[in-house]
């Protein structure tokens, strides 16, 4: 009787955690949006040396669009929120407030540890991030953010 009790509990507890296993696998596919959201979040400690903090606002709250649109499953929304958060990085971010080598260090980021099937890597990708970062290409390094 024991020995039928105890499979019984064997079988209950695996039957549980191979109910977890897809949720587990979810968790840690989304990795790449927390690491991401946590070196804009570094960026933006930095900036409160210079009262700037809040430029980096609309990109933690288009990652949050990004995050949405990935917990709901819809891949083709990922794709677009991602791809706006890097033409917002790659265009002006000066226009914005943050300084041009800390949207490259984000932009770069972004394209290493984003998948590609969540952005346009033909455009997206740190081998070709120099086309919009003007003053980074001009190997001037502007620490102020403003122009």
């Amino acid at each position: 009787m024991t020995h039928r009790l105890n499979h019984k509990w064997f079988t209950v507890a695996l039957a549980c955690a191979l109910a977890f296993i897809p949720l587990i696998a979810e968790a840690a596919s989304d990795t790449w949006i927390d690491e991401i959201t946590a070196l804009v979040r570094d960026h933006q400690e930095l900036a409160k040396f210079e009262a700037r903090e809040r430029a980096y606002d609309p990109y933690l709250g288009q990652l949050a669009l990004v995050r949405m649109a990935f917990n709901r499953g819809d891949e083709k929304g990922t794709y677009a929120a991602m791809n706006t958060l890097m033409d917002m990085l790659d265009k002006d971010p000066k226009g914005i407030g943050i300084p041009t080598w800390s949207a490259k260090e984000i932009f770069d980021f972004c394209g290493k540890v984003t998948p590609n099937k969540f952005h346009d890597y033909a455009r997206h990708n740190p081998e070709l991030s120099k086309g919009g970062f003007d003053y980074w290409n001009d190997n001037v390094i502007d620490f102020g953010g403003g122009g």
